[in-house]
């Protein structure tokens, strides 16, 4: 959970173009405010709801504060969202953008820190119901809403504002990432959306899959299998694919034979014999950390360490982490998996497995394979 910045779900919209309260409309197997409830409110340990109508949110388990002011508009939601947060800075975000990712919320959290406003910005657009305010808004805020200013970003000029720069691609395509359902097209759009991308594949994993997915600041895939079933050789062909088209791409091994990355005789090794808990070594061109773990860590304390700006994390075994699972099986090592379906994205192997409802590959189609990581990994960003 975050504890620097709250998290307030905004739903003050009036739902003009809708014909019906929008935030209650059915949407991905519930209602649409439950929707966000459900995906966003497990990152934040401060999140609440800001509307007009506070009786109509009492049944959903988070707090709920009433608009501060008696004018309309959105910066109102705004200014009410910034004086009931119990953190200096608050994600401000609209209940009508339900393509929102956990991941993307958790990024502009990281980044927001030193300013008052930080929104995204993609070309000559910026999203300000999906953006950071802090206290010192506050004042700027209700000057504005009290003389009548409506735009939001009107005046970003007059505060120390930061841009989290869209165009680049890194956190996908803004259209759909910040496509929202103002009008009964635009909630179909979003409902037939929500049964390719949200139900389907994502909807069979495990419940703690999905919640590694959507907290892991990286995008996580495993390769796993039985002991010399070829996963090495798979990840090999895998990883060549995805840095040939363009992704950083971060490997994680593990041995659960322990291991001992130095070499007798050399000063550090010589440090580390002494019992101390981290020895470091550096170069101009690369270095490692050494520590000496009182208890194994978790894939997700592993991933939550990377530094270095990576697309993607490919980890060969941790099969009994959370992280979403390819398996690799070899007919001449086993006719069996180690997995259950509700794990795996996919299978490859030179056999196939019908009661296993993901798709399945040959073992030397790494083209297939990266396919499959960009397709059900990298889309999730």
């Amino acid at each position: 959970m975050h504890d620097a910045v709250s998290l307030a779900l905004l739903a003050g919209g009036r739902s003009v173009r809708m014909g019906e309260d929008k935030v209650f409309a059915e949407f991905g197997g519930t209602t649409v405010i439950e929707w966000m409830r459900d995906r966003f409110a497990p990152l934040f340990r401060n999140v609440f709801f800001v509307t007009r109508e506070p009786s109509r949110f009492h049944g959903f388990g988070l707090p709920v504060v009433n608009d501060a002011l008696s004018d309309t508009g959105s910066a109102v939601g705004l200014y009410t969202a910034v004086l009931a947060s119990p953190t200096d800075r608050v994600i401000c975000l609209a209940c009508d953008m339900p393509f929102v990712t956990p991941r993307f919320l958790k990024t502009l959290a990281d980044r927001s820190a030193g300013y008052d406003v930080f929104v995204p910005r993609h070309g000559e657009y910026m999203q300000p119901l999906c953006a950071v305010y802090g206290k010192g808004t506050l004042d700027a805020y209700r000057e504005f809403i009290v003389s009548g200013g409506r735009r939001i970003f009107d005046i970003y000029p007059d505060l120390k504002t930061g841009y989290l720069d869209m165009d680049g691609g890194e956190y996908g395509d803004p259209d759909k990432l910040f496509m929202n359902v103002n009008t009964p097209d635009e909630l179909a759009a979003a409902r037939e959306r929500v049964a390719v991308e949200g139900g389907g594949w994502r909807a069979a994993l495990q419940p703690r899959i999905q919640a590694f997915m959507d907290a892991s600041p990286i995008p996580v895939v495993s390769f796993i299998g039985k002991k010399k079933s070829g996963k090495t050789t798979v990840l090999l062909g895998v990883i060549k694919e995805l840095r040939d088209r363009g992704h950083r791409v971060a490997v994680l091994k593990h041995d659960t034979h322990g291991f001992d990355i130095d070499i007798p005789d050399t000063d550090s090794y010589r440090f580390k014999e002494l019992g101390t808990e981290v020895v470091g070594v550096s170069s101009p061109w690369t270095y490692v950390w050494e520590v000496r773990a009182a208890q194994e860590p978790t894939l997700a304390d592993l991933i939550s360490q990377i530094r270095e700006p990576v697309d993607i994390v490919i980890t060969e075994g941790f099969k009994q982490q959370d992280a979403p699972k390819i398996e690799v099986s070899r007919s001449g090592r086993s006719n069996t998996l180690v997995s259950t379906p509700d794990e795996l994205i996919g299978i490859t192997s030179d056999q196939r497995f019908p009661d296993y409802p993901v798709p399945q590959l040959d073992l030397d189609d790494f083209k297939g394979l990266a396919d499959l990581v960009e397709a059900r990994i990298l889309s999730q960003v």
